[in-house]
């Protein structure tokens, strides 16, 4: 800044404001100083330029997630980006693949580079690093779970209802056999929407049965041959609740592969990409992680900007978006 100030010819407090967007600078020298800047290929040191903030305004926030390349994840990181842009603020980010022990060493690794506090989905009961980390008081908000604690911030979807609304869908256009495939059942999100189905069975007066129910941690191309392979069995079902976004995307692709796509009747869990393109189109009681994603990072700056009421839960609820799947009536009663 000393360079360009005698190339500009003015005082060194005079780069500093134009640099750094502050009023009370003509426009003759902030023209002065812009060419300097140009000539000289200046650029401000950002890391010094934090260094000098005051301790209390937050920099950067870390984002700990299960795994970045599934789009409800990524969502999530985006409205977490923009409340956090508004705030000046860096998220750092990391996927923890479900592993407990991966979620631990990116908290640890979060916490060494002093962020200012965490938005976690944790892979499973909260680990002794986060527990640590709240009673040092460093906020955390939990997303997509319901974590085992006292008085904590948490943003997300109501699996229960939705999981309800989708069953029940099902059985308004006359279902009774019902296939259920779902995410792993250590995740909090995947145990309330099964529990959301069983329950909704029962009301109905229907059975609960382990061979109707798949679940698992798989992969898009693992479910289409898993899903396809439950239709090779001597009485299939005539409707499936897909309860995550991999799983109905497997579950559209062996639909259509077998010719099914038209008899099965079909409901997924979190909306997909061309969902309302396929025909038929795909029915989903989706969740909008990008909101899910801005809602918590503006309570975490609320935590930030020293709100220390009790802790908020934002449960959010959704209903079946009706596009032609799951709308497909069993076939002896059509």
């Amino acid at each position: 800044m000393r360079d360009v100030a005698a190339e500009a010819g003015v005082s060194f407090k005079t780069v500093s404001r134009v640099v750094n967007g502050e009023s009370g600078v003509s426009t003759a020298l902030v023209e002065r100083v812009e060419a300097a800047v140009t000539n000289l290929g200046y650029r401000p040191d950002q890391r010094a330029r934090l260094l000098r903030r005051s301790s209390s305004v937050p920099t950067t926030i870390g984002f700990v997630l299960v795994d970045v390349a599934n789009d409800f994840f990524s969502s999530l990181l985006r409205g977490i980006e923009e409340v956090a842009m508004t705030r000046e603020c860096l998220v750092l980010a990391g996927s923890t693949d479900g592993s407990a022990e991966r979620e631990r060493q990116l908290v640890d690794a979060l916490v060494e580079r002093r962020v200012a506090g965490l938005v976690v989905v944790p892979s499973g009961p909260p680990n002794p690093t986060l527990v640590s980390e709240i009673k040092r008081g460093t906020p955390i908000v939990f997303v997509d779970t319901e974590p085992e604690l006292d008085d904590v911030d948490l943003v997300r979807s109501d699996h229960y209802a939705g999981a309800v609304d989708a069953t029940r869908h099902l059985l308004h256009h006359g279902h009774t056999e019902i296939a259920y495939f779902g995410d792993d059942l250590t995740f909090f999100s995947a145990r309330r929407r099964l529990d959301g189905f069983r329950q909704t069975l029962a009301e109905a007066g229907l059975p609960f049965t382990a061979d109707r129910v798949i679940t698992g941690s798989h992969s898009t191309d693992d479910w289409t041959e898993i899903v396809a392979h439950h239709f090779t069995g001597p009485s299939p079902p005539t409707a499936i609740f897909t309860a995550q976004n991999y799983v109905t995307l497997g579950a559209v692709r062996a639909l259509h592969r077998l010719g099914l796509r038209s008899d099965v009747a079909h409901v997924g869990f979190d909306d997909v990409d061309l969902g309302d393109a396929v025909t038929p189109g795909v029915s989903v009681v989706p969740q909008d992680p990008r909101d899910l994603g801005r809602r918590a990072a503006r309570q975490l700056f609320k935590r930030l900007d020293g709100d220390d009421g009790p802790g908020v839960h934002q449960v959010i609820e959704s209903t079946v978006i009706e596009r032609g799947s799951g709308e497909i009536r069993p076939a002896e009663i059509i």
